[in-house]
């Protein structure tokens, strides 16, 4: 079973998935204003959803896991959902900087409207969605890619 630790601090919080062996650990900051369901414990690959609104553990879980997150987003929220496919799957390495220009932008069967990216981060090879409301601050589109740029 995954696991999820908080650890706040100043303007940012960090969440870490427990380490199952060697380097098998993921952490990410986040702003302290935004909610982060934790990874989910039955669905796989193990997936999170970082949002700009309160999300819930119950909303990463299932087919799909994550979309119910997702549809929820208020017209000015923006949300990161995260998927750990572990390692094996050969992705790209993480960019230097993530831009949103480096994402593919379609709709998802599972997940809408989104901007999407698979990379390779310290062992992790990870695919991220990028999901902004109609009236999304550009200080929230920054913050959602701060989070991405923070993973380690």
């Amino acid at each position: 079973m995954l696991g999820l630790s908080a650890c706040s601090g100043g303007e940012d919080r960090t969440f870490s998935k427990p380490s199952v062996g060697p380097s098998e650990g993921l952490s990410f900051r986040y702003p302290q204003q935004w909610s982060a369901s934790g990874f989910s414990r039955r669905t796989t690959p193990s997936r999170l959803v970082v949002a700009s609104y309160r999300v819930h553990p119950s909303e990463v879980e299932g087919d799909c896991g994550g979309s119910k997150a997702l549809r929820r987003m208020p017209r000015d929220g923006s949300a990161v959902l995260l998927i750990d496919y572990g390692s094996g799957e050969g992705f790209r390495p993480h960019p230097a900087d993530f831009k949103l220009s480096q994402f593919q932008h379609a709709t998802y069967e599972c997940f809408g409207e989104t901007y999407m990216l698979r990379f390779r981060r310290d062992g992790h090879d990870l695919q991220a969605h990028l999901a902004f409301g109609s009236e999304v601050p550009a200080t929230q589109r920054a913050e959602a890619l701060a989070i991405l740029d923070s993973i380690k």
